[in-house]
């Protein structure tokens, strides 16, 4: 009977990866380690710095298919806060009076919490509003989105009708209305903090983004 030997490169095959190999294997897993985290870490910014415009265009998207599921107008109002959104009520009205018609539609809730609490008992209050012009803004107002703007970040618009761009800071207040149709004026956004730029254009047929122009640090 022969006594076949195993030589040094069947014994590695039998037995699996030598030290060297091994090490070998972890020093290359390292590199790739080292040369994923940097990319990790800016994907991360760059979705952390892009929120405000990822907001925004959702926000467009729910309002402009309500106007057009509802066939009524909806808006997107801007301030030095950020930007929300309910359906289109009085194009004459500034942030003070979309504040106050919101205060006065917590009051008519909370009223009707108690009316609703009284006639499980028993009880027969007057069910009718508190204030007439709740009566055209509550349907609207029972929808609301509200992004806050982070702290850092500044940022502008320009429609159509403007001649420059519009700081949104301090009292500052505008609107972008979304038609039955779906349309909207064309607009432009610009969001700025120190480390990130965006500036998108949305369309006015879609109110999704037409272009945009970027960079993150």
């Amino acid at each position: 009977m022969r006594t076949i030997l195993a030589t040094g490169s069947q014994q590695r095959s039998a037995g699996g990866f030598t030290l060297v190999e091994l090490v070998i294997v972890l020093s290359v897993l390292v590199l790739l380690a080292a040369t994923a985290v940097p990319s990790i870490d800016g994907v991360m910014k760059e979705r952390q710095a892009r929120e405000p415009v990822a907001a925004l265009l959702a926000m467009a998207r729910d309002v402009r298919n309500r106007a057009l599921s509802e066939q009524r107008p909806y808006q997107i109002a801007f301030d030095s806060d950020g930007f929300r959104a309910s359906r289109y009520f009085n194009p004459y009205g500034g942030r003070e009076e979309f504040d106050k018609l919101q205060d006065l539609l917590k009051i008519q809730n909370e009223r009707m919490k108690i009316i609703t609490a009284s006639q499980e008992r028993g009880i027969q209050m007057e069910t009718t509003v508190i204030d007439p012009r709740i009566e055209s803004a509550m349907a609207g107002l029972t929808y609301t989105a509200f992004f806050e703007l982070p702290d850092g970040i500044d940022y502008r618009l320009r429609s159509w009708r403007d001649t420059d761009w519009l700081e949104m800071d301090g009292g500052t207040f505008r609107r972008w209305v979304f038609q039955p149709s779906g349309m909207c004026d064309p607009l432009k956004v610009q969001f700025q903090s120190d480390n990130a730029f965006f500036e998108v254009e949305f369309h006015p047929l879609t109110a999704d983004i037409k272009s945009e122009t970027s960079w993150v640090e």
